[in-house]
């Protein structure tokens, strides 16, 4: 099985596929060519922000730029698989099977971000964060489209919408529109395990 393609070779890859230069992207997203290069060569890294921003510049969802695993031993193509995907009425009905799961892997961070949609296709993008104590999404806040939803499954969690704080103990849950800058952070000495769901699909 071919191995999965680092984010600075994803990024160079589909910055030249758009013929554009470093420094125009660079200029786009207010980062220097130097550093740009980089992360190209996978000596730096993004902030959560900055990989957003760079996304909107290249005209793709972030998910574009992120490696996702899961066990293609038990992967099926959604449509027309049996339990997986059903037709009723003229709609599919789509499970993700616990053992299907795509998982995230975020540039510089530890945190374990799971899609338990089946892909980025819908109104809904559903995502399931373990994330170590200490863990946070970085000092820069950054913003989307949009509207999310999210509900604190384990643990004392940190989200600051608009500079504003909100401390969210175990069943606290927070909406917002995903416009306003935000940011997150797991507080105290436990890991945090949080369920998103965000509307249209942004990332």
């Amino acid at each position: 099985m071919a191995k999965p393609l680092k984010l600075g070779t994803r990024l160079r890859a589909i910055r030249q596929e758009r013929r554009l230069t470093l420094q125009q992207v660079g200029d786009a997203v207010g980062l220097s060519r130097s550093f740009l290069s980089q992360v190209e060569r996978d000596e730096a890294t993004l902030s959560l922000g900055s990989l957003k921003r760079i996304a909107d510049a290249l005209g793709i969802p972030m998910i574009a730029l992120l490696e996702h695993n899961s066990d293609r031993r038990s992967q099926k193509t959604a449509v027309g698989q049996g339990e997986d995907a059903r037709q009723h009425q003229g709609s599919v009905v789509r499970v993700v099977r616990k053992n299907q799961r795509k998982m995230l892997v975020w540039p510089g961070r530890t945190a374990k971000t799971y899609l338990l949609t089946p892909d980025f296709c819908g109104k809904l993008e559903v995502i399931l964060d373990v994330e170590e104590a200490g863990h946070t999404s970085g000092e820069e806040y950054y913003s989307h489209e949009g509207e999310e939803f999210g509900i604190v499954l384990e643990g004392r969690y940190e989200v600051q919408v608009a500079k504003e704080r909100f401390i969210l103990e175990e069943g606290d849950s927070i909406c917002f529109f995903s416009h306003l800058p935000h940011r997150v952070r797991v507080l105290g000495k436990k890991s945090a395990t949080t369920l998103w769901v965000i509307t249209p699909p942004s990332f």
